[in-house]
């Protein structure tokens, strides 16, 4: 562990100042998950370049009538004592320990938290890849065609390289069910099995589920060409007839200036998050060399960061390294099951029929699950979701909540 957290400049009797760059839910589970672990020995302040929180994960819900919550991140975080700065940081003094904001500003730090997420990057071309607001516009209207016949056959593909997939499954989920056999709709995955991180027992489940909404599962399906009518998918130079091809976007890391990274851009990191080679500089979420890039999983960093950084602002504790868990739920019509994946390789997986997780929301962050269900309270469906809930659920990595549906059928989304 690194020697004790101290005040750079001013008095030293000053709480170490804590930059936390970014956002998104990394960001602020650091942010909440310093103040629970450290209280007021740090002084912590978020750079954030939107006013509100921004939660990716619900980006599948718009073009299906559906407006995420909104969170502004200055009044939630006005209480904690924490200031949102309204700017992104464009490069990094590690040895002076400063950094250059987008805006002109130079801040000091005595630890810095990099949470400012990926790069995405269009794996191919001719395919609609779903993300921004662009092509959520877009495939809005994309929807809206195949609702009158000008759309006849949908191809959902995982490209090689997303390492989880469950917003393309969303995607097809929802099309399917909106659309109501008006189109045919198909999935390609790199994977054996559908979500085969969470097993054979879940993968299963959700093949059923899959089937009995008439979408045809691709397995082991690699895209490599997308063009009107048709996309192409290996092994075997399969042609598949389809109208359009929805995919995901691959990711690249942030390359900030001044920071340490690997050939893709994304920043190395040990167990506890510490930047490797790097003194008092710390990184979180998609940014990192950690392959699967996933809300729950963002958080758990987070929280293993936090730790760190308490415990060498004088806490008594003892900090905890990085053990990744997927957890996500699967729901059809019938009893949901919750899921766990100890990807570490420890307890492997486990579903039970009741919650393993409290409480069950969209991103299980220890301290931002609770702090967004006290702000949205009854928005969020928990325990018990209503017909609709039921209806579109499959398989996520918990629910956070949506308003009422103006039009189509609420679902689970992540």
């Amino acid at each position: 562990m690194p020697d004790r957290l101290r005040r750079l400049d001013g008095p030293e009797s000053a709480p170490p100042r804590v930059l936390v760059v970014g956002g998104g839910v990394a960001a602020l589970e650091t942010v909440l998950a310093l103040r629970a672990n450290a209280g007021m020995r740090v002084e912590v302040e978020l750079i954030a370049p939107h006013r509100e929180l921004r939660y990716p994960p619900l980006d599948v819900v718009e073009p299906f009538g559906l407006a995420p919550p909104r969170l502004a991140l200055a009044d939630a975080l006005a209480p904690l004592g924490v200031r949102h700065r309204l700017d992104a940081v464009a490069d990094v003094d590690a040895l002076g320990h400063w950094v250059r904001t987008a805006e002109g500003a130079v801040l000091r730090y005595e630890a810095l938290v990099l949470a400012v997420g990926a790069r995405p990057v269009r794996p191919l071309a001719g395919a609609l890849v779903f993300g921004d607001p662009r092509s959520r516009e877009e495939f809005a209207r994309l929807l809206a065609g195949a609702e009158v016949g000008r759309v006849e056959r949908l191809l959902f593909a995982v490209p090689a390289g997303v390492r989880w997939p469950l917003p393309l499954y969303e995607l097809a989920v929802m099309t399917a069910r909106r659309l109501q056999g008006r189109a045919r709709v198909s999935l390609a995955t790199t994977e054996r099995a559908p979500l085969e991180l969470f097993g054979g027992r879940a993968s299963g489940r959700l093949l059923e589920y899959l089937e009995r909404l008439g979408i045809a599962f691709l397995p082991a399906a690699r895209l490599v060409r997308a063009r009107p009518g048709e996309a192409l998918l290996e092994p075997g130079s399969r042609v598949v007839r389809a109208d359009r091809v929805v995919t995901l976007p691959l990711l690249r890391g942030p390359a900030i200036v001044g920071v340490p990274r690997d050939a893709d851009g994304f920043v190395p990191v040990d167990a506890h998050g510490a930047v490797r080679g790097v003194a008092d500089l710390y990184a979180a979420g998609d940014a990192t060399d950690y392959p699967i890039k996933q809300g729950g999983l963002a958080t758990q960093q987070a929280d293993a960061i936090a730790e760190a950084i308490a415990a060498r602002a004088g806490a008594p504790l003892t900090p905890a390294p990085f053990r990744p868990v997927l957890r996500g739920m699967l729901v059809t019509s019938e009893q949901p099951q919750y899921l766990e994946a100890d990807v570490a390789g420890g307890s492997g997986s486990r579903t039970a029929d009741v919650p393993l997780w409290w409480p069950p929301l969209k991103v299980a962050g220890r301290h931002l699950a609770p702090f967004l269900t006290e702000r949205f309270g009854a928005r969020l469906p928990t325990m018990e979701p209503d017909e609709r809930w039921l209806e579109g659920a499959i398989p996520c990595e918990i629910t956070l909540p949506v308003p009422e549906p103006t039009s189509a059928p609420a679902v689970r989304a992540s």
